[in-house]
């Protein structure tokens, strides 16, 4: 496997309590659990934290949408 290869398998893992901490800081341990029941993965967390943090055209000017899941999460953080 090569190391673009790798680093796509990276990315489609399901993401972690550690990613979460890690990628959205100290939020509520609630939180954290509801949104590690959606099971993202690490790509659809870090889409979902930049949607919030309102740089969306980042992921627009990749030509890409959010996944229902990513959508799910930053949903879930613009309530917290």
């Amino acid at each position: 496997m090569d190391t673009q290869d790798q680093t796509h398998a990276d990315l489609n893992r399901v993401a972690t309590r550690d990613d979460i901490r890690r990628v959205l800081g100290d939020i509520d341990d609630s939180l954290v659990v509801k949104i590690l029941s959606k099971q993202p993965s690490f790509a659809e967390l870090s889409d979902a934290a930049i949607w919030v943090r309102g740089d969306g055209d980042l992921i627009a000017r990749e030509q890409q949408e959010l996944s229902a899941r990513a959508f799910e999460v930053a949903e879930m953080l613009a309530r917290d």
